[in-house]
């Protein structure tokens, strides 16, 4: 019997992000092209004869433990499952950094599921996961599963694309981090003339045209978040060699699409003079994955 597990948990990317009208339930309708990249934080999960769901991390969460969404994954899969007899302890340890669009809370809760699933021998599907992870978050599910999807509904619903050719992306967090509810109801508030083009998005990357692709990534949050390092970010990205930049999630970090990776680690090494968090990072086709497991 195992007791004790190592879940690595990706960050993901919008590629592509539209966000449409609110619904009755506090969440938006979007369309999104989700891109699960190799920067990940690692997870590990031990029984403990507590039976009580403990939580830390590196950094520390500062945060009410009972509010962290890896917690409630946790409170979650015991109680769907029925499981009377559980205690687990909890350790993340982050890489992914807060308040950067890059899902870190979505896929910590993510590892959680996966890793309980294993740990516990539940033998839940993929989909019956999903369904579970939505009850916590609009963007855990995609975490779940990873890859590259279309996610149309509120990102829950998902069309498989093509994996993307050989590319690199470049990504930095600027020292400002953004709150998503404030910046989703920012969103409601303004009229957009010009949407971004999901479709061409996806038809670049049907063809498997980087070039293509990167003329159509853009993300309607720009508008509303006021951040001006942003705009100054992605303009050194193309400067030093980028396809094209954008930001991710509700922000506030932002990647650069490169097809050479000599010039994508020169401008990673740039920006490290002047942002704590900068990544290169690469595409992945696979979401939370259990890397190691002890008896």
């Amino acid at each position: 019997m195992m007791n004790s597990i190592t879940v690595q948990a990706p960050a993901k990317i919008n590629v592509g992000l539209d966000v449409l009208e609110p619904t009755d339930d506090d969440y938006h309708l979007i369309r999104t092209v989700m891109q699960a990249i190799d920067l990940c934080d690692l997870i590990t999960i031990k029984k403990n004869s507590l039976n009580q769901i403990n939580l830390s991390s590196s950094p520390e969460i500062t945060l009410d433990v009972s509010q962290n969404l890896a917690y409630k994954a946790a409170q979650l899969f015991f109680k769907e499952q029925e499981i009377e007899d559980y205690g687990v302890d909890i350790y993340i340890e982050k890489f992914i950094p807060v308040g950067s669009g890059l899902a870190g809370g979505s896929t910590d809760a993510a590892g959680v599921l996966v890793g309980l699933n294993k740990l516990y021998v539940a033998e839940l599907s993929v989909e019956e996961l999903c369904n579970m992870a939505l009850k916590l978050g609009a963007d855990v599910p995609f975490c779940v599963c990873g890859g590259i999807k279309l996610a149309d509904g509120i990102g829950e619903i998902f069309t498989p694309l093509p994996n993307l050719p050989e590319c690199y992306f470049v990504i930095v967090k600027p020292n400002e981090s953004v709150s998503s509810k404030e910046t989703f109801k920012l969103c409601e508030e303004m009229e957009f003339a010009n949407r971004p083009d999901i479709d061409g998005l996806v038809a670049g990357i049907f063809t498997q045209n980087l070039a293509e692709m990167a003329q159509h990534m853009k993300n309607v949050f720009e508008k509303v978040v006021n951040i001006g390092e942003i705009a100054k970010i992605k303009k050194q990205m193309v400067e030093s060699g980028a396809l094209g930049a954008s930001m991710t999630g509700s922000g506030s970090a932002v990647f650069g699409l490169f097809d050479n990776k000599t010039k994508a680690r020169r401008c990673a090494r740039d920006f490290e003079e002047d942002y704590k968090f900068v990544f290169l990072s690469v595409p992945i086709d696979c979401g939370a994955t259990v890397v190691e497991e002890e008896i």
